[in-house]
């Protein structure tokens, strides 16, 4: 896990020094360790301690926080290639890009903040992430805008340039833009083109829209709570039922844990006999009379476990008078049993009856295994009532009867000791011998009355009942819940499982006064879905309010906060292409997360355009202008982000030391999701950013600007008036 930063540090490095020079490049790494250590001091003093959360969240951020750096010395390097000194090149960056840096910061921010208050257990394991993005943005911020100006006037020099591409950055600041040659001069065509086309663009996109939708409503794989990863370790339940000793649970759970020993790729087995304690966030079964914890050997000495549980199972199977129910622990937010129905009703036979009923369809639904449910085993209790009319005839009351009875049950608690060896008290009880208890001693049990001793079945009748082992309410009804794993690795997706079950029972018509609820997963599932929601409307609101206190422009708002949409198609898409299930968690947080970041290159983008309109260039060419100036650091931050999220998207790791690649490993799964989104929802995005966002702002330029004889003369472009003046 310690590995993987450094990897992805490697990998954005040599994109940034072979996108601006090793000069300009080292200056932009420095933006790394920099924020770093800024980030790990605001955590410090937040009394947060280093945990695999915040270390992946590092991990996320390496190929953004090198956004802003790059911005700045992209653009001073642009200045130095037009004749500026490395000092006045540097000064005109920090004061050029500084409301650019501040606001794509500031929305960025405002995409994660929401996150900050996710509720529930998946809320507290999340929570690390977002805050550890803040931190660390907010640390790149200062270093773009404060220390890498300082270093760049001490340090900078340009790089020697291609004689092609300092004819294209001469001609793109001023200049006629058909003569610049290359792929630079390429896209100056095809934004042309797109400017003087806008609707063309627009539905070019809205078919690319659409056929995004068609495929994921006709080929998705899909939804799932969190990521589905490799578990190192497992809880084998052994379940039996009967009045059994402490001895005879001891040799069942022994019998079950010889089968599991000697297994290969097992490196320990810790076995408990009666205890009905649970792991992983689990309910142990009703009638658990031991538990068997598996740990695997390292995943590099066995490889996925996903071949190594099956066998496990199958070994436990056909165990005479028991049975084993094999729970893998997992790596995420605790949830229990992938399907938990909760049935409750204030009519007990009622209750009784529908949880049956659902009960036996979930036997023979396919794709289930070790199912319960929490009604009481078969059993008998014995009723004792009381004729209180009766008993009082004899002098007799309910405490004496009661402390009669217990003579022949627990015992009367008459003081407390504890041993010179202990350090918990031992309860002091008195009873009768052994040979003098049980249920037939009721019938010879006496009561001693103020008119002397009394036969108990004088005024006491015994009655035989159901047993009852637990007793749950929620929302003041009596409930009953029935649990179920679902066998994934047969290709049967949860989602998919639970909506099937969830029809069933609405088709079938249950008594109204049943109430029906699916707890565990689907529960968190639902609420977390919704939150992301609301916090995805919340941070648009909020990136609304800070681009339009920046550009006080509605329209330009709506350019902007369009990327938006594209960057969550675009992540749509690439899980599409990856066959991946949507994963709630992972997947819509890197949803969330490409709010913030995707919003920037937009925001650059706008922000040139009103420069160039300030600098007295006609709306048309001004556009066209801010594609062409503002490509090449758009580019170079989209690659940074994506190189950078490459080794989490298809878990690659490097081995500096023993000089070897790993692809896979038990917590890389985890990320692959959210990797994923952000790459494919960066590339798309961008694509198509570069040619949307200028159609928009000419159909604003052409269509509702007050002075639309200014816009230019169509078919050709124009020579600027002159070049961008200093500030």
């Amino acid at each position: 896990q310690f590995r993987i930063p450094v990897v992805v540090v490697v990998v954005v490095m040599v994109v940034v020094v072979a996108a601006l020079g090793l000069r300009s490049g080292l200056i932009v790494g420095f933006a790394i360790p920099a924020s770093f250590l800024i980030g790990f001091l605001c955590l410090w003093m937040g009394g947060y301690t280093l945990n695999m959360m915040i270390m992946f969240g590092m991990v996320i951020t390496v190929g953004l926080l090198v956004d802003n750096g790059s911005i700045v010395v992209e653009f001073a390097d642009r200045k130095m290639t037009e004749g500026y000194s490395k000092r006045e090149a540097f000064a005109q960056a920090a004061r050029r890009m500084f409301w650019p840096v501040v606001s794509s910061t500031a929305v960025t921010l405002a995409a994660f903040a929401p996150m900050l208050f996710w509720p529930g257990v998946s809320g507290k394991f999340m929570s690390y992430l977002p805050l550890t993005m803040i931190f660390i943005m907010t640390a790149s911020m200062v270093v773009a805008l404060i220390f890498l100006p300082a270093i760049g006037a001490i340090f900078g020099k340009p790089e020697e340039a291609h004689p092609q591409t300092a004819k294209a950055v001469h001609l793109s600041e001023s200049g006629n833009l058909y003569d610049i040659p290359g792929w630079i001069g390429a896209y100056a065509r095809l934004v042309t083109w797109a400017v003087l086309n806008p609707f063309k663009v627009l539905g070019l996109v809205a078919l690319a829209l659409i056929a995004i939708t068609y495929a994921l409503i006709n080929f998705n794989k899909g939804v799932e709570f969190f990521v589905q990863t490799d578990a190192n370790e497992a809880t084998a339940y052994i379940r039996a039922r009967g009045n059994l000793s402490a001895n005879e649970k001891l040799e069942l759970v022994l019998e079950a844990e010889k089968r599991i020993l000697g297994m290969p790729h097992v490196r320990a087995i810790y076995t408990v006999s009666g205890s009905a304690g649970g792991g992983g966030g689990n309910q142990p079964p009703i009638d658990t009379i031991g538990r068997i914890a598996i740990e695997l050997m390292p995943y590099e000495e066995r490889g996925p476990s996903s071949r190594i549980w099956p066998e496990v199972r199958k070994r436990l199977e056909n165990m005479p008078g028991m049975f084993a129910e094999l729970s893998e622990n997992q790596g995420g937010p605790p949830t229990g049993k992938a399907i938990q129905v909760e049935i409750g009703s204030e009519n007990y036979l009622l209750l009784d009856d529908t949880t049956n009923r659902v009960r036996k369809y979930m036997d023979t639904m396919p794709g289930l295994r070790d199912l319960e449910d929490s009604r009481s085993l078969p059993g008998i209790e014995w009723a004792l009532t009381i004729d209180r009319e009766e008993a009082g005839r004899f002098g007799a009351d309910v405490g004496t009867v009661g402390a009669a009875v217990q003579l022949i049950t627990n015992g009367i608690k008459v003081g407390e000791y504890r041993p010179d060896d202990s350090e918990d008290e031992v309860d002091i009880r008195v009873r009768y011998p052994m040979q003098n208890r049980g249920i037939s001693a009721l019938d010879e049990l006496r009561v001693n009355t103020r008119g002397g001793s009394v036969p108990i079945t004088n005024f006491v009748t015994r009655k035989g009942q159901q047993q009852v082992n637990r007793l749950q309410r929620v929302d003041s009804l009596r409930v009953w819940t029935i649990r179920a794993g679902v066998h994934v690795e047969g290709g049967y997706n949860i989602s998919e499982r639970i909506a099937t079950l969830r029809k069933w029972i609405s088709d079938n018509g249950l008594d109204k006064q049943v109430r029906v609820k699916f707890r565990g997963a689907d529960e968190q599932q639902n609420e977390s879905g919704a939150f992301l929601l609301v916090a995805f409307a919340i941070a648009l609101l909020a990136i609304g309010g800070i681009l339009l206190i920046q550009f006080n422009n509605f329209w330009h708002v709506l350019v902007i906060l369009s990327a938006v949409v594209l960057s969550a198609f675009g992540a749509i898409l690439g899980m599409l292409i990856e066959g991946q299930t949507f994963s709630i968690i992972m997947t819509g947080t890197g949803i969330v997360a490409l709010t913030g970041v995707m919003v920037n290159h937009n925001i650059v983008l706008v922000d040139t355009l009103h420069h160039l309109l300030d600098a007295g260039f006609k709306p048309m060419d001004a556009i066209i202008r801010s594609g062409i100036q503002r490509m090449r650091p758009v580019l170079l931050t989209t690659w940074t982000a994506i190189f950078g999220l490459l080794p989490l998207m298809y878990e690659f790791d490097v081995n500096f030391f023993t000089r070897e690649i790993q692809f896979g490993g038990p917590s890389a799964d985890w990320w692959v999701p959210l990797a994923t989104a952000i790459v494919y929802g960066l590339g798309f995005s961008t694509l198509l950013t570069l040619l949307v966002t200028p159609a928009l702002l000419a159909i604003e330029q052409r269509y509702f600007a007050k002075n639309k004889e200014h816009w230019g003369q169509m078919g050709r472009m124009e020579e600027a008036p002159s070049p961008i003046p200093a500030e």
